[in-house]
């Protein structure tokens, strides 16, 4: 059996105001030329398919390039996105700030009371370590 013509599309200015048919109307064409229902659907899908096809494969190349394109932009963008994040996240904040500074004064001035009995503990050591060794040399 000899496959009928699959039917032609109309001008754009037509097209634009004629509905598109239905997928019954479709359908109905093809039994109309004579196919049974399975056969009318089959060629009806078969009709869709090559429709789809074209359309996503017209200006196909241009349109990866522009994909692409904008995918490495967008990779890009998210990348120095991330750099920023991480140094905001790694940064301290005003009130974090605040408190960094009063623990840092508080520290150095509990250092400030600290340091003269520490140095005095050292040079207290340091004596008694030379007195001793003093006397095992004047023992020898």
């Amino acid at each position: 059996m000899e496959k009928p013509g699959t039917p032609k599309p109309l001008p754009q200015s037509q097209s634009q105001k004629r509905k598109l048919p239905s997928p019954q109307e479709l359908i109905s064409h093809y039994e109309s030329q004579g196919l049974d229902s399975r056969e009318a659907s089959v060629k009806v899908i078969e009709d869709l398919q090559s429709a789809l096809f074209r359309v996503i494969s017209s200006g196909r190349a241009k349109k990866d390039k522009l994909l692409l394109d904008a995918s490495r932009k967008l990779d890009s963008t998210n990348s120095r996105l991330a750099v920023v994040d991480a140094k905001l996240d790694s940064k301290p904040g005003y009130v974090q700030t605040f408190a960094i500074g009063l623990a840092s004064g508080f520290a150095l001035k509990g250092f400030d009371s600290v340091l003269p009995h520490f140095v005095g503990a050292v040079s207290q050591i340091w004596s008694s370590v030379r007195t001793v060794t003093k006397d095992s040399d004047s023992h020898s």
